[in-house]
């Protein structure tokens, strides 16, 4: 009996965190889709080298490498993978995306392109 009550506890636990596991990354996964969608429209970019996201289809990888919060702003460091179309090219691309706080949640602020580069 009391190995049976151990086993029950030691499959609880499993389930449990197998369940904690499957909802974070389905929570990191729809952040990387809320992101994309988020960025169609926004420019990032100047006179030199420039991006402007016009579909989230173009968004070929997103990869978030550091988040940093608090209770107004959100700042991320992303790297890209981008395609336009195959006549344009792939583009390799790190930015800075700046999240404000708004009454109907959170709004990007700015997208600060830190490199972008033709991927051969």
């Amino acid at each position: 009996m009391l190995a049976w009550r151990i086993m029950s506890k030691r499959i609880f636990l499993l389930a449990t965190v197998a369940t904690a596991i499957a909802l974070a990354l389905s929570l990191r996964a729809s952040e990387l889709e809320q992101m994309k969608s988020d960025l169609t429209g926004q420019t990032m970019g100047g006179r030199e080298k420039c991006w402007k996201f016009r579909s989230p289809e173009h968004i070929k990888e997103l990869i978030i490498q550091n988040k940093t919060e608090d209770s107004q702003n959100r700042v991320y460091i992303i790297k890209l993978q981008l395609e336009a179309d195959k006549a344009c090219g792939r583009y390799a691309a790190e930015a800075r995306v700046e999240y404000f706080i708004a009454a109907t949640g959170w709004k990007i602020k700015q997208v600060g392109l830190l490199s972008l580069a033709k991927v051969q």
